[in-house]
């Protein structure tokens, strides 16, 4: 069981490595269940749509779309490593199925990584799956 009490511990998750019971997990899990219970709400309370979501033959195209980049993304990270996965699949993401212009899709491809690196890295001191260019490319 979580002792929500340790959040507030100064010396909870401070090791190299160690997230632990810390203000991140905690409050994290804490804005997931609250917007769990806001969007349930929704769902009993907002009058449905009597078509599915998913009722065109058009829908299977645009689920296959989100899926096959993620799943090619997730068995990525064994040879590019998290960071590199993420530029690509950003910079993927934004350019052919968000159609962002090109410099847009470069600038979330940079900055995405950047600002996870210094997140879990920099700040959780935290290390992230690194690509098989490690130590070379220092990500």
């Amino acid at each position: 069981m979580f002792d929500s009490r340790a959040a507030w511990s100064p010396a909870a998750g401070t090791a190299p490595g160690d997230v632990g019971a810390a203000w991140y997990p905690f409050w994290a899990a804490t804005i997931m269940g609250v917007s769990c219970v806001f969007v349930a709400y929704q769902a009993f309370v907002l009058p449905q749509a009597k078509e599915g979501v998913f009722a065109s033959a058009g829908s299977l195209g645009a689920v296959l779309k989100l899926v096959v980049p993620m799943v090619a993304y997730a068995i990525s990270f064994a040879w590019l490593g998290f960071y590199l996965a993420t530029a690509l699949y950003m910079g993927g993401f934004a350019a052919f199925i968000g159609r962002y212009k090109w410099f847009w899709a470069v600038v979330s491809a940079v900055v995405t990584p950047l600002a996870i690196y210094l997140m879990f890295e920099v700040g959780f001191k935290l290390s992230l799956p690194k690509s098989v260019f490690y130590p070379g490319i220092p990500f």
